[in-house]
């Protein structure tokens, strides 16, 4: 490496250009899970989030996330980044909040500090987005205002913990917990958060109707398709563009001694893991493969592995994506018929799997061979050595590394659902629930009128067509023409049946 480059930087610093391809390819993903008329519905509302999501990490977020990054690595190319906001007086390896590099404008805002704007973007965006699309079913103020508030406030503070120095990066120097609450690729940031900020939210929305979840109860079938190639084209895309962004070398690997090959191929071998059991699942409850399962299990096995990708073995990383693709269609199942929420972008069930699988896959299956100088924890040595690199308890016996895992995925997950459970509230769902009764009692009128032929679109109401929260008033339309109703342009889309009993899966 250029001893004349700053800290972080690896020869391949402009590398975080692959990283614009991940927000791309979960866009995609999600996308395809979409029905037609929701696809439409959103499209507006994903632009405009996205939009907003990247002014606010320029205008705040990314002053909160690495204001006070110069403090604690003293690199001189950072100067302009030098207000930590602590917990504790003085001490900044109890920091809360970076200070300073609001819009990028300052005394001493350098090339470096645009370059780590450049770098960790994308997957500011990428949270935002996955928050965005989960509520595609939930009024459209709450999904922009939702996907702006992940990007400006939720996911910058979080990665100032865990990332921009603050103090669960430290929990290794000031608590003795191993090194740190690790977490290599983002797994914290893309997935368990963004799921447990979706959660609340979902949950005080109102809920799928009876006979919505009388089907789910009755066939745990997997989601229906509508594009899965393009869903598959995006899980791809979400693992190259990670493979390339990490070898960016970003902030927080600063110092660390790490195996970057090793990373790219424990990453591809979980996918391959998950994409495996996947379709195991789909085979059990289908009889034959399904196309947006097995993008979907892509998704959640390439989410887990993330974070524990440099210092777990090949096996291990098969294991980890394995276990998540397996676990995501039950968790989604139970999501959706036990909860009886309407996740549209399957962010809480991706959250509840990869989150804790992957993080946790750290704690329990590093086996210390890299990651010295982690968090600043552990000299540096040679590459060759088996430590003093971020060792699990399989490795090394002792258990203040899990204990560091569990302090970070108890306290970011507690982050999230506070403010999810903030943003429901706010959401108003009485409007919804008024809604729904008011296009039931114009049905049950029509019906016992035996004016049917008056509201033939009433007539056609499934439960994918149900009001949507956001339609303040339903009116249908009278010449043929699209209406912002969820009931104006009804979609009738065959069920997924079971080919033991039509002989054909249809999608």
């Amino acid at each position: 490496m250029d001893p004349n480059l700053p800290l972080y930087a690896s020869p391949g610093a402009y590398n975080w250009l692959w990283g614009y391809f991940i927000p791309i390819g979960l866009l995609m993903l999600v996308w395809a899970g979409l029905s037609p008329r929701k696809a439409r519905r959103v499209t507006g509302m994903v632009t405009t989030a996205l939009t907003l999501s990247v002014l606010g990490y320029w205008a705040v977020g990314f002053a909160l996330h690495m204001g006070g990054a110069f403090p604690v690595t003293s690199d001189p190319a950072l100067q302009g980044l030098d207000r930590m906001l602590p917990l504790l007086p003085g001490d900044a390896g109890w920091g809360i909040a970076g200070l300073s590099g609001f819009f990028l404008h300052g005394e001493g805002l350098t090339t470096t500090v645009y370059e780590l704007f450049l770098t960790y973007l994308p997957l500011m965006t990428t949270a935002a987005l996955l928050v965005t699309l989960a509520l595609a079913h939930t009024r459209r103020g709450v999904m922009v205002v939702a996907g702006l508030l992940t990007a400006t406030v939720i996911v910058p503070i979080a990665a100032c913990w865990m990332w921009g120095s603050g103090w669960l990066a430290r929990l290794g120097s000031t608590m003795d917990l191993g090194h740190g609450f690790v977490d290599f690729g983002g797994t914290a940031l893309l997935f368990w958060l963004p799921g447990m900020i979706v959660l609340p939210i979902l949950l005080l929305q109102p809920h799928s109707t009876g006979e919505e979840s009388a089907v789910q109860l009755r066939s745990p079938a997997p989601p229906r398709s509508y594009a899965p190639l393009m869903a598959n084209v995006g899980a791809l895309l979400m693992g190259i563009g990670w493979l390339g962004w990490q070898l960016s070398g970003p902030f927080h690997v600063a110092g660390a001694v790490l195996d970057w090959q090793r990373a790219a191929i424990n990453v591809l071998l979980g996918m391959a893991g998950a994409a495996m059991t996947s379709q195991l699942y789909a085979w059990l409850m289908l009889g034959a493969p399904e196309g947006l399962l097995a993008a979907q299990g892509l998704g959640a096995g390439w989410g887990a592995v993330l974070a524990c990708a440099p210092f777990v073995p090949p096996w291990a990383a098969v294991s980890v994506g394995a276990v998540s693709g397996l676990l995501f269609p039950l968790v989604h199942y139970a999501i959706s018929a036990g909860l009886k929420v309407r996740d549209a972008g399957a962010a809480v069930a991706l959250g509840l799997t990869s989150g804790p699988i992957g993080l946790l896959g750290v704690a329990v299956l590093a086996d210390g061979r890299w990651g010295q100088g982690w968090n600043g924890v552990g000299a540096p040595g040679e590459g060759s050595t088996l430590g003093p690199g971020v060792a699990g308890l399989f490795s090394s016996g002792e258990p203040q590394q899990l204990w560091a895992q569990l302090t970070g995925l108890a306290v970011l997950g507690l982050w999230g659902l506070l403010w999810g459970a903030v943003l429901g509230f706010l959401a108003n769902p009485g409007r919804v629930k008024t809604a729904a009764v008011r296009i039931s009692r114009m049905r049950d009128a029509g019906v016992s009128s035996g004016s049917t032929d008056e509201s033939p679109v009433l007539a056609k109401v499934t439960p994918e067509d149900a009001p949507m929260a956001g339609d303040e008033k339903v009116s249908l339309p009278s010449n043929g023409g699209e209406s912002d109703s969820p009931v104006s342009e009804p979609e009738t889309e065959p069920a997924i049946e079971s080919p033991h009993s039509s002989g054909e899966l249809e999608s």
